[in-house]
């Protein structure tokens, strides 16, 4: 279809009630559900269709798992493409329907033409793209998904995003002075809707809420690399820990490292 050819169908969406752009269409297209905490990172409060979105940072694997999660449960099929190997308990854990996810070994310089194959059969394809398409691959690529109105997430920017989600700073918590297990992540993200916090897991493995009442002093996240020695304390070892010789050699690695640093 040419320019002039067009040109009348775009004038009759223009007359159509609420529909003056192609932003305005698929704003009427009802995007896939998320898992609550996560809807305010999308501007339409879900993860959009006929688009493609970005996830990147520490964690963006994670974050897109249980980004697709509550549309795997309502039976949308969801494909995974240069992820690598991940735990699938670890998948399930984040709330992700393995019936209607499948997970692909793809070489990183096949990437692109197994995601042209799954963009029309699957509801969702998320992928780690090995290299980045020519303009011109890109754009057949965003047709295909428009035209099927299914969702494409990357974990690497990609130009023609519609949404990007960047995951700037990262906290686990749960094991204390080299005991116990990490139990939840405070994960601090941005995306046009702006800066959002939430736990990635939570205390049961999906994504949660910051409990209410968290003081900004328990919440101040490290930025990743960071170099900052640990904070110091003058709170004695218990019995316990002093009997412990494995407790004396973390006490003194601790030292080491503070006088290296």
């Amino acid at each position: 279809m040419d320019v002039m050819s067009a040109a009348p169908v775009v004038e009759q969406l223009s007359r159509e009630m609420g529909i003056s752009t192609a932003t305005a269409l698929f704003d009427r297209i009802p995007p896939h559900p998320v898992e609550p905490v996560l809807s305010p990172l999308f501007r339409r409060g879900g993860l959009p269709r006929g688009e493609l979105v970005t996830v990147t940072g520490e964690l963006s694997l994670s974050c897109a798992l249980a980004t697709i999660a509550a549309a795997t449960r309502e039976q949308k099929w969801s494909a995974g493409i240069g992820l690598g190997e991940p735990a699938v308990s670890s998948i399930a854990d984040l709330g992700v329907d393995l019936d209607h996810f499948v997970n692909l070994a793809t070489p990183g310089e096949d990437w692109l033409r197994v995601a042209s194959i799954l963009i029309e059969s699957f509801d969702i394809v998320l992928v780690d793209p090995g290299f980045l398409p020519s303009p011109s691959e890109r754009a057949r690529l965003l047709a295909k998904v428009r035209e099927r109105r299914m969702s494409l997430i990357s974990l690497r920017p990609l130009t023609g995003s519609t949404e990007q989600i960047e995951i700037t700073h990262t906290r686990w918590s749960g094991a204390e002075r080299g005991r116990g297990r990490l139990q939840s992540c405070l994960v601090r993200a941005r995306s046009q809707t702006g800066s959002h916090r939430f736990l990635l897991p939570g205390p049961t493995g999906t994504p949660a809420a910051v409990p209410a009442g968290t003081s900004d002093a328990t919440t101040t996240l490290a930025a990743p690399g960071s170099t900052a020695a640990p904070a110091a304390t003058s709170e004695p070892a218990s019995a316990a820990d002093s009997a412990d010789p494995r407790w004396t050699t973390i006490t003194h690695l601790r030292q080491v490292i503070g006088s290296v640093r």
